[in-house]
């Protein structure tokens, strides 16, 4: 049975009770069309699920939980010009529970306007529909951080089942990297000889080292 989760980061340990913004409640009643008394989940997004019923358009907490991450990962990604792939990345990485997400253009990556809160609705979008108690942290910069991440994927790098135990990596455009990005790297990794789009390379990766 699938219960509904709510992203909620206020909420207090020992709160009994959440009131809904008007936003939360139309998705719960108009979109969901949960009943009074259906069971619900509150996330703070760093852990802790809450657990209760959904009573007179308010959570009533009954119990809660605390969960540790398997694994903290780290990637970054460069910008997709095209949203629907971009906002598909973006959620995916949210369900399989990345510690963080950093974007940052690339010497041949497209030329995006990113929005920051609009990617934080698709995160907080990907965490209610999978239930996960986590949200990742999101860092949008000008340039990519070779210290912080210095394991890239390449095509021409060993096969990444070699180089699993790394927790930070970048991945690349479409373009490829340049090679002053790759002569910065301590590290490359490949999947497979073959190319793949962005978004598929970010979550297959993310899905062999979790």
């Amino acid at each position: 049975m699938h219960i509904p989760t709510i992203y909620n980061k206020d909420i207090g340990e020992s709160d009994e009770s959440l009131n809904l913004n008007d936003d939360k409640l139309h998705h719960l009643n108009k979109v969901l069309r949960i009943k009074n008394n259906s069971p619900i989940k509150v996330t703070n997004g760093k852990g802790l699920m809450y657990f209760g019923k959904f009573e007179d358009n308010k959570v009533k907490i009954t119990s809660k939980k605390e969960y540790q991450r398997g694994k903290s990962i780290n990637i970054f990604i460069p910008p997709i010009q095209d949203k629907n792939r971009f906002r598909f990345m973006i959620e995916k990485l949210g369900e399989l529970n990345v510690d963080s997400i950093t974007i940052a253009p690339t010497d041949y990556s497209q030329k995006v306007n990113i929005n920051s809160e609009k990617i934080f609705t698709w995160l907080v979008s990907s965490i209610e529909q999978s239930g996960t108690p986590f949200i990742p942290d999101l860092e949008l910069c000008g340039e990519i951080d070779f210290a912080k991440f210095n394991h890239a994927l390449d095509i021409r790098g060993k096969n990444l089942n070699d180089n699993l135990s790394f927790t930070n990596i970048a991945i690349g455009p479409e373009g490829g990297w340049s090679e002053d990005e790759l002569d910065k790297f301590s590290y490359t990794s490949n999947i497979n000889e073959f190319t793949f789009r962005t978004e598929t390379a970010a979550i297959v990766a993310v899905s062999l080292m979790i």
